[in-house]
């Protein structure tokens, strides 16, 4: 079984196709996170498939994990990345050692960015070239899955240094207040359906964000007319989703 968490359609994209090479269904933990689900997780090899938030899986999934029952053999994590994984792949080991599981280790997939609250996205000719890339990269994890070979477990001293700062990141950056809407907001509601952790109420026919946000960038990237910025840091910048750029 492929079990992912996905904000903008990339992780989500990665899972189906692994799902399609294994010949598994796929159980979108976003979802159960978003309705308090906590049914066991029971299955011989777990693969989890999961964003990269500051070099590591995000948050919400980690405490998620912890929360529920798992019985399996062995877990692999599949983790998009604007541009790598850093030392996830050491620090989520324990995500296996603490559940009595084999760790089959970390595999990245370079995906197109979303993150627009501080990077820009790759717009729709870039995003399908590098997708076009990650196709060859999701076979040749399914290939190395079904060997049994491991993937990485160690990271060298840089990598274990920049996720070394996941705590200060969430402490200082990881906010809602910045979020607001313009006045061609037209009270669709997408930005409350998209949002994972109910942190998005429409009140009055405008969005109202609280304090649970995990910077997942669902509500802006998927807002139908572009009306949610961050600051002064989202202007003008290409709303990123998968749907969005695929070739359809």
């Amino acid at each position: 079984m492929i079990y992912y968490y996905s904000g903008t359609g990339n992780s989500a994209y990665v899972a189906r196709k692994l799902a399609d090479k294994f010949g598994v269904d796929v159980v979108n933990i976003g979802e159960r996170i978003k309705t308090g689900v906590m049914d066991a997780i029971k299955d011989d090899t777990v693969i989890l498939v999961t964003p990269t938030y500051c070099w590591r899986v995000p948050r919400i999934v980690e405490d998620y994990w912890n929360q529920i029952e798992v019985e399996a053999n062995t877990l692999y994590l599949v983790m998009t990345c604007g541009s790598g994984i850093g030392g996830a792949p050491v620090y989520e080991e324990k995500m296996a050692r603490e559940k009595n599981l084999a760790y089959g280790g970390a595999f990245e997939v370079i995906m197109p960015e979303n993150y627009i609250a501080m990077f820009d996205a790759p717009k729709t000719a870039e995003a399908r070239a590098i997708i076009a890339k990650a196709d060859k990269k999701i076979d040749e994890i399914a290939d190395r899955i079904a060997a049994k070979k491991a993937g990485a477990k160690g990271a060298g001293i840089l990598g274990r240094l920049i996720t070394s700062i996941n705590g200060a990141y969430y402490a200082l950056f990881v906010k809602a207040k910045p979020f607001y809407t313009k006045d061609n907001c037209i009270s669709c509601g997408e930005c409350e359906r998209r949002c994972i952790l109910a942190n998005v109420k429409l009140e009055e026919g405008r969005p109202v964000w609280y304090d649970r946000c995990t910077h997942c960038m669902a509500c802006m990237n998927y807002c139908p007319v572009e009306a949610i910025e961050y600051g002064k840091k989202t202007a003008g910048k290409f709303r990123y989703t998968l749907e969005k750029v695929v070739e359809k």
